[in-house]
């Protein structure tokens, strides 16, 4: 894939749920190539990535309530 190729057809990526507190939830992405590893917060919303991965890769998920899917930045 080349940096113009759009986002859209990239590869998805299905993040999977490895450590829970009452706060937050770690997910990470089991892609052997990748390893993106990301902590949302429950009950004040925040994404905060550990660790980049392909940052190409559409990465989506979800535990209960909480779902990763079409993040946006600013």
């Amino acid at each position: 894939m080349t940096p113009d190729t759009p986002a859209s057809s990239a590869a998805a990526h299905e993040m999977v749920c490895e450590a829970e507190t009452p706060a937050e939830v770690l997910f990470v992405c089991p892609e052997q190539a990748c390893g993106r590893r990301v902590v949302v917060g429950k009950s004040h919303p925040r994404l905060t990535v550990l660790t980049r991965g392909d940052f190409r890769a559409r990465h989506v998920g979800s535990l209960g309530a909480i779902r990763i899917d079409g993040l946006k930045t600013a």
